[in-house]
């Protein structure tokens, strides 16, 4: 029984196999045809042909035709007889060769007119951008003695992308020169001689400035919005100490309160700033320059009474390095603000009470930038190491 059950199964398998391929066959015959798709291939490039053609000497030796601008046609006048027209010209004999020319047409054309000739390039030293010709007479040796530096020119328009990033770098390691201590200290002494000197009639000038109640209401909320916009760009440096919560706990800082708003008023105060350039060099005289004027006539001229003053006070150190320092000389004015408060100054080395809505006046030199001159060799757009 077994044995009967394996051969029936083993035959319907085969039978099962010899339909799938029969239909299978039927199928495929079924079926078109598809020849193969011959792909085209793609066609040759043209072959790209180079001549060069040389004109004759003829041809070089040939001057240009002259050419001539048609005369504009005049408008006849009212009331003018009209001129006859010019009888036309007889045309040229068949006989006449080509080539040759009539002495009318000679006469009518004039003198042959020249081909204009581009004007020469300009190489001298003279030529050249005041940049250029500060960096070429620069000496190798300057930092041992020499002029000091010349300021850089003024920015204008006709500059290049490269000469206004040079200057903007110039500036730029000119104020680091200040701030990484490598000014001389004769500096300084010209600083505090000038503002000595300049004390009382700069502190005049700033007790005149416009201080009203229009003008006192602008500069405390300037230096609302200016502080406002500090601490949003986390620049900030001198906030208020919150109180110890462990001593008399959680209270606000009412002092705090009233220092901040004296930040604020003196940021946003009336003020008139001069730019005064000193140029230092051992075995010169010092020269003074008014770099950037305040817009009052009167602080611009003590400014620069003051320095020439202070420079030949002190005489320059033969150890110094020719350098160009400049200074801002700065008056400012504004308004206490009106809170409740009343505290004790000093002032012109005499104590000073201070009120609400009381004027207060101050005057600032400081030392902006030292110059060395422009930097050897062309600059590079990778930061240098600090």
């Amino acid at each position: 029984m077994a044995e009967e059950r394996r051969l029936r199964r083993s035959k319907a398998l085969a039978a099962s196999a010899l339909l799938h391929l029969a239909a299978l066959a039927l199928l495929f015959r079924a079926l078109p045809a598809r020849p193969p798709s011959a792909e085209r291939a793609p066609p040759p490039a043209p072959a790209i042909e180079l001549s060069l053609a040389e004109p004759a000497p003829e041809a070089l030796a040939r001057p240009a035709p002259p050419v001539i601008t048609p005369a504009p046609a005049r408008r006849p006048k009212l009331g003018a007889v009209p001129e006859r027209a010019a009888p036309a010209r007889p045309e040229r004999a068949a006989s006449e060769p080509p080539g040759a020319a009539s002495p009318e047409a000679g006469a009518a054309a004039g003198p042959k007119r020249t081909p204009p000739v581009a004007p020469p390039v300009d190489l001298s030293f003279d030529a050249l951008r005041d940049g250029a010709k500060q960096r070429a007479t620069a000496s190798p040796n300057s930092e041992e003695g020499g002029e000091a530096p010349a300021p850089p020119p003024p920015v204008r328009g006709s500059l290049s992308v490269g000469e206004l990033r040079s200057d903007v770098e110039r500036g730029a390691a000119a104020a680091e020169n200040v701030r990484g201590g490598r000014a001389h200290p004769l500096l300084f002494d010209y600083l505090r001689g000038a503002r000595d000197r300049m004390l009382p009639e700069a502190t005049r000038i700033a007790e005149g400035l416009p201080l009203g109640p229009a003008q006192s209401a602008k500069g405390w909320g300037r230096g609302y919005l200016g502080r406002v916009a500090a601490v949003n760009r986390h620049a900030a440096t001198d906030l208020p100490e919150e109180p110890d919560p462990s001593v008399g706990g959680r209270r606000p800082d009412v002092l705090g309160g009233y220092n901040e708003a004296e930040r604020q008023a003196a940021s946003g105060a009336e003020q008139r700033t001069a730019e005064v350039c000193l140029g230092v060099a051992p075995g010169h005289a010092v020269s003074v320059t008014l770099r950037r004027s305040s817009g009052n006539a009167a602080l611009d001229r003590v400014a620069l009474a003051s320095f020439e003053s202070a420079g030949q006070a002190r005489p320059v150190a033969a150890d110094i390095k020719p350098n160009l320092a400049c200074y801002l000389v700065r008056v400012s004015a504004f308004r206490m603000p009106p809170l409740p408060s009343l505290s004790l100054g000093w002032k012109n080395g005499h104590p000073d009470v201070i009120y609400p809505l009381k004027r207060i006046t101050k005057v600032t030199v400081e030392l902006q930038s030292v110059d060395f001159g422009p930097a050897r060799g062309p600059s590079s757009l990778l930061e240098r190491p600090r």
